[in-house]
């Protein structure tokens, strides 16, 4: 389900006019995570890291307003959930999408994550949902400790989701950190609300 916003009252309806035309109206900001308590809640939980991590990061979009906010044949509306897709590796070393619903727990999250992994990887398909706007794009690189990333891209300014993306674990100073990068379309929100995503995401994790 979804509203429209009311750009009028929109503290932000100036800085959405000045980005919304821009050809390339994406920013990407890449941070480290400290995820070693995550990392041990899993572990000692029987669960997935990567879907805890998943489940956490979509906990953390729903609490921010801006995240949850589209371009919707050209009304920017603001969803009530949001759900994510996400790239799965398959046994041939090619990748395809995943889809993975909201759930109020960490647990559900996990069995049916677990579920929707071994469905998709037997349709492999890159057409997952696609025709949905309440969503994030996720993807997981875990062979490398990025410090920056690209997407590819239409650039197509009128594609609002954003895109998450988790790299490959690596220790400092014995805690396990992990980078992350967040890729958003200017016209929804500014580096504040991405700031608010890796800090509450912090926060949530360190509550473990």
């Amino acid at each position: 389900m979804f509203e429209e916003v009311n750009i009028e009252a929109w503290p932000r309806k100036l800085t959405y006019e000045f980005f919304k035309d821009f050809e390339d109206p994406f920013f990407n900001i890449t941070a480290n995570l400290d995820v070693d308590r995550l990392y041990k809640f899993s572990k000692q939980n029987d669960l997935s890291f990567s879907l805890a991590i998943l489940f956490y990061s979509l906990q953390t979009v729903n609490g921010i307003r801006e995240f949850r906010f589209r371009l919707k044949d050209g009304i920017v509306v603001e969803f009530d959930a949001i759900h994510a897709t996400q790239t799965i590796i398959n046994d041939d070393e090619t990748f395809s999408f995943c889809y993975f619903e909201s759930k109020p727990s960490v647990f559900e999250f996990d069995k049916a994550g677990r579920a929707a992994q071994k469905k998709y990887r037997v349709l492999k398909t890159f057409d997952v949902e696609s025709g949905r706007l309440d969503l994030i794009y996720s993807s997981v690189i875990p062979w490398i400790s990025f410090t920056s990333f690209k997407h590819a891209s239409r650039l197509d300014r009128f594609q609002t989701i954003p895109r998450v993306v988790f790299g490959k674990m690596f220790d400092e100073s014995g805690a396990r950190k992990m980078p992350v990068s967040v890729e958003v379309h200017h016209a929804m929100m500014d580096g504040i609300h991405v700031g608010k995503f890796f800090n509450r995401l912090q926060e949530a994790i360190d509550l473990l």
